[in-house]
This record gives C-alpha cells, sequence and structure tokens, in this order.
C-alpha cells in the first residue's frame, strides 16, 4: 500500500452537513488526521441520516465540545494548538462572535490555515443569504424550469454545489499547506458554494461574456443519448462530435448513407437520423453490440441501476467499495478514487461514535 501524501497533517472539522464533512474526508483519505468537532447532544445534525453520515465520517475522529462555554472555547484552543488547519462551515460572522474566528486564531497560530464555507462567500451583498444546494444552483441558472413546471421532480439528484465547493475546500488545504512548505505562513481561505459552482460552468458563462458561441452541452449529435437493445436493455453512445466514431458506428449498423456526414451535419439532421438509428441498434442484443463497439473504439458505456453500481467488475478492480479492516462491523465504503505510484491506501477506520475521542483528545496538559 502506498503511503499517504497527507500523513502528520491534522485538520479540525467544525463543518457540518454534506460540503465540509466531504471536503475533510478527501484529506483523511490523502492521510490526515481528521478531527470533529460536534455540538453537544445530536452532534452533526447528518447524525439522522445514518447511511449519510457513515459515507462522510469515516476514518475520522469525533469530540463534542459546547463551544459557547468557557471550558468548551478553551478546550477548542487546546486542539488548534496541534492542528494544521480549521475548516468552518457557518453562516460569516459566526466564529467572530465565538471569537473563533480568523483573527483571533491566526493570531495564535500564525502558520494555522483556516477555511470557511459557506453558501456565497464571506463578502458581497448575499453574504447573509443562507442557501443550501438547490438554490445555489437556481441562482446560477440552471434550473431554468418553464413556469408552471416547478416541482420536486425538477430537483437535481446530485448535489453540485456541495460537490464543488468540498473539491475547492481541499485543493485550497493542499495549495496552502505547499506554501506553507515553501516559507508562506497561514492563509485564510474563503469557499463559497456559489463561487465554486459557478467555476464549473465555466464553458456556460465565458462564450456569451465575450461574444462568443456557445458549445451545447450535452451535445446535439445523435450519436450521443440512450438507446434500447432488442433483449430490452439500454446502452448509451456518446459520440460528440467525433466523426471517424460516428463513421464506424454508421458502418457497423448498416447506416452507410449517414456515414460520411460531419458534426454539423449530423446534428441539423439529429430528427431524421434518429429514427432509424434507434431501430438498428434494437435489431441487437446487448452483449454482443457491446462487444462491438468495444472492438470499434466508439464511445458507448452501459446503464447500471444504482443498486448495481458497487458489484460492476470495474469496480472491484479499481478497488473502489473496500471494507475497513479494523471495523467491527464490516461495513463498505467508497474508497479514495486517486492513485499515486499505483497504489493505494488503507482504510484508517469506521464511523467514531459521537464524542468517542473526548478523553483521548481531551487530556489535561501537564503542568
Amino acid at each position: 500500500m502506498a503511503t499517504p501524501p497527507l500523513q502528520g497533517v491534522r485538520v479540525i472539522s467544525l463543518a457540518e452537513q454534506y460540503p465540509g464533512p466531504y471536503a475533510t474526508l478527501l484529506l483523511s483519505d490523502l492521510g490526515a488526521d481528521v478531527i470533529m468537532v460536534e455540538r453537544p447532544g445530536s452532534g452533526d445534525p447528518a447524525r439522522r441520516f445514518e447511511g449519510l453520515f457513515a459515507s462522510f465520517c469515516r476514518g475520522k475522529r469525533s469530540v463534542v465540545l459546547d463551544l459557547k462555554s468557557a471550558q468548551g472555547h478553551q478546550d477548542f484552543l487546546q486542539l488548534i494548538d496541534g492542528a494544521d488547519v480549521v475548516i468552518e462551515g457557518f453562516r460569516p460572522g459566526v466564529m467572530d462572535r465565538l471569537q473563533l474566528g480568523e483573527r483571533q486564531l491566526l493570531e495564535r497560530r500564525p502558520d494555522l490555515i483556516y477555511v470557511s464555507i459557506s453558501a456565497f462567500g464571506q463578502t458581497g451583498p448575499m453574504a447573509q443569504v443562507v442557501g443550501h444546494d438547490l438554490s445555489i444552483q437556481a441562482s446560477l441558472g440552471m434550473l431554468n424550469v418553464p413556469i408552471g413546471g416547478e416541482s420536486r421532480r425538477d430537483v437535481p439528484m446530485l448535489p453540485m454545489a456541495d460537490i464543488a465547493s468540498a473539491m475547492f475546500a481541499a485543493i485550497g488545504v493542499v495549495s496552502a499547506l505547499f506554501a506553507r512548505q515553501q516559507g508562506a505562513k497561514g492563509q485564510r481561505i474563503d469557499v463559497a458554494m456559489f463561487d465554486s459552482l459557478m467555476s464549473w460552468m465555466t464553458p456556460f458563462l465565458v462564450p456569451p461574456a465575450n461574444g462568443l458561441p456557445t458549445r451545447t452541452l450535452p451535445p446535439l449529435d445523435p450519436g450521443y443519448g440512450i438507446f434500447l437493445t432488442r433483449d430490452q436493455q439500454q446502452i448509451t453512445l456518446s459520440i460528440a462530435g467525433e466523426d471517424a466514431m460516428w463513421n464506424a458506428l454508421c458502418h457497423l449498423l448498416g447506416l452507410t448513407e449517414y456515414a460520411s456526414l460531419n458534426e454539423q451535419q449530423r446534428e441539423a439532421r439529429a430528427l431524421e437520423i434518429d429514427i432509424p438509428l434507434r431501430r438498428q441498434l434494437a435489431l441487437w442484443d446487448y452483449a454482443p453490440l457491446y462487444k462491438a463497439l468495444e472492438e470499434k473504439g466508439i464511445a458507448f458505456g452501459p446503464v447500471v441501476a444504482l443498486s448495481q453500481v458497487a458489484q460492476l467488475p470495474q469496480v472491484q478492480a479499481r478497488q473502489m467499495m473496500r471494507s475497513d479492516p479494523q471495523s467491527k462491523d464490516s461495513q463498505t465504503y467508497v474508497g479514495q478514487p486517486l492513485q499515486f505510484n499505483h497504489g493505494i491506501f488503507d482504510l484508517k477506520t469506521g464511523v467514531p461514535a459521537l464524542g468517542e475521542h473526548n478523553e483521548q483528545l481531551m487530556r489535561p496538559k501537564a503542568p
């Protein structure tokens, strides 16, 4: 097994729900020692969703502190004294009111990396607006639902603003650690879900801002879609402008009259082409079609039910679903996706109980 690159780095996390816990999961899987500071009584609100909490909080340690009390305040500062990074996910101003904000902590620890994750960032007219993922996506033009069509069915499955901000937070931490290694002091990193998702939307925003044509996504190419086979299985084709792939597909399916069309011509005739394309694909059973597309180098993929993803041979080969060898209940988790020198890292531990590590981490200092 490879040695995790962040081994020896300690992260104190005050972030709850989704973005902060996912960011610290990424850091933990890269070797960081992540200590969650949870509220008394209930802990992270995500604990009420056992599966969600387990997904993000394996491999971490948990302490319970009342940051509003003098003892909790002092105990938190004790944790900071041994930490490299603190990540918080409160509304702007909350940490300052607790006297644990950027200024106070960086005065105490000038080399500390202080990360704030919030909906709209620490500045600007929307800084105090409370917003979860759906509201962020809507604010960035991603939910252009026709009037009268608003319903729960229009809500995206994947919380992209949460994920984007988590990944940028992790990138920010790693960058700041590198800068500190080069001689820089601590850093203050302001991560907005809004900004993070806006960055992901770069190809949709830059062209119109500069009067340039926008690349349509998803592509209008008729070879880009979901199709049904003769044995009633689904398969995707994902030809996105590749003329050579389209030509190979047409010859495979006996649609030679369309084989020489380039991307622009295919898009212009997409509705016309769709009918014979689906008809010819429906003459194939799934298994031989899979083999033929693979051999021809045509972009495609299976359509897999969510419940079957963990059993995919590709998932097993890449060891992306893994059990914690130290866990009493042998739970299975999604593994860390980066491979360093062709190696993967061991999972560290399972999911901590609320306050499980208070005694271990909050021992009184020796006089």
